[in-house]
């Protein structure tokens, strides 16, 4: 029953650690490193790893889809494509999701070879004289193809320049026949970025009503190089989702000045954070740290302020903040910062301040504790010096989160103190460990 216990546990504890991650998580930058050294079963291992909550959770599981795909794990890819489009349905990944599960269902179904002939086919069209291949690519749009080869050829018409490929493009956009097809042709119309490009997809964001359609626009947007047009669009959307899209593109173009101003005359909080989040897309700690430390924000937006500090691991920045701010709701939201850079060392500091609160040293240690077996020689040091109930049991059910067996029966084995040591047996009690076994026979023989 204990064992059992245990191992529902231990994925909790593992949840709550990952439920804090940045959306620059380490097992997001662990699964493209695997990806890079085509270390397929690994990086679906370090994506599996990433949390729901992240910000780069519907890239993950991308990914996954990917490095199932190489493994040549048919079903596992489709069932994380699947997972993709139920959790994430607005998703800047759900096309590139949609066109692998494409191609895996036409390997499975045998067309795979004679789909890699007709690219090639369409391929070669890219150096033929035009008016000899646009009529080819037109009546290939129209025949019974699968998508993904229509996509291709939707490509070379983009690519070619000439009047008449264009506006076969501009149809593709235009009709909502194939709306797959109708968000690559306007993606293509982004990375054309002539004027008659622009205006099209200027008129098509007015005229078109559907969503996926309209994202993509913005997207095109924000490819063709549009700051000003995105910069309107996030100023007087109605639609705040689209408006929040505008604003994460901007961020991704390195506005921080327009959206610095945006930020100043914006009401919505909701949209305030959006910008936020922009400013840590760009990479913009000075006004993070602005907002941060400025007592007439609400408290919500110098939480997420400090929040996105972590991601960019700025370090000694938080740390002075934590020395200014007062609220112990802020100070406690530096400390889950310092957590998400990784900085042990500062979290050790609040641990041993016995100027700090009892709260304040308490969440220090359960930071600790999740950070990792790197934090364990910290952990052990702390309880040899500590003298305060409440902390030692912290550190207790932190080296217990850490799988700790042999460290906590030794400290089970020398504490004098009938409550602690019981504290100890207690969490030793649920660990499958061989040392924790070794213990609950050594206990009954006493």
């Amino acid at each position: 029953m204990f064992v059992y216990l245990r191992s529902l546990m231990a994925p909790a504890m593992l949840f709550l650690g990952l439920f804090l991650q940045s959306s620059a998580s380490v097992s997001y930058q662990e699964g493209r490193e695997a990806l890079d050294r085509s270390d397929w079963q690994g990086a679906v291992e370090a994506f599996e790893q990433v949390s729901e909550d992240d910000a780069v959770a519907d890239a993950a599981i991308f990914w996954q889809a990917y490095a199932y795909n190489k493994l040549r794990d048919a079903d596992r890819a489709l069932e994380s494509v699947a997972l993709l489009e139920r959790r994430f349905p607005n998703s800047e990944w759900r096309d590139d999701a949609q066109a692998l599960a494409a191609e895996i269902r036409g390997r499975a179904s045998g067309e795979d070879d004679n789909d890699e002939l007709r690219l090639m086919a369409l391929n070669a069209l890219m150096h033929a004289d035009d008016e000899e291949a646009i009529p080819i690519l037109e009546e290939f749009l129209r025949g019974a193809h699968s998508e993904r080869l229509k996509e291709r050829a939707l490509f070379v018409l983009a690519q070619s320049g000439s009047a008449r490929g264009f506006e076969v493009v501009a149809e593709a956009a235009r009709s909502s026949s194939s709306p797959n097809l109708q968000k690559k042709a306007i993606r293509y119309l982004g990375v054309h970025e002539s004027e008659r490009s622009l205006d099209l997809l200027v008129e098509l964001y007015g005229s078109i009503t559907d969503m996926d359609a309209r994202r993509s626009i913005l997207q095109s947007f924000m490819i063709a190089g549009q700051r000003d047009r995105l910069l309107g669009l996030a100023r007087e959307e109605p639609n705040e989702e689209l408006r929040a899209r505008a604003i994460r593109l901007l961020g991704t173009m390195d506005a921080e000045d327009e959206l610095w101003t945006l930020y100043e005359q914006e009401t919505s909080e909701e949209i305030r954070k959006q910008i936020l989040r922009a400013f840590m897309v760009a990479g913009d700690q000075e006004r993070l740290l602005a907002v941060a430390k400025n007592a007439a924000e609400s408290l919500e937006l110098r939480k997420s302020a400090i929040h996105l500090l972590g991601t960019q691991d700025a370090d000694e920045e938080l740390w002075a903040l934590y020395q200014q701010v007062t609220s112990e709701e802020l100070k406690e939201r530096v400390m889950h910062a310092l957590f998400i850079s990784g900085n042990s060392e500062k979290l050790l500091l609040v641990a041993r301040d016995k100027d700090e609160s009892i709260e304040m040293r308490r969440r220090a240690i359960h930071n600790l504790g999740i950070t990792g077996e790197a934090s364990r020689p910290m952990l052990l040091e702390l309880y040899q010096g500590e003298t305060a109930f409440e902390l030692k049991e912290q550190i207790l059910h932190a080296l217990f989160v850490q799988d700790s067996a042999p460290e906590l029966v030794e400290l089970a084995r020398s504490e004098n103190d009938l409550e602690l040591e019981k504290k100890a047996v207690h969490w030793l009690s649920l660990m499958d460990a061989p040392e924790a076994k070794a213990y609950m026979m050594e206990i009954l023989r006493r």
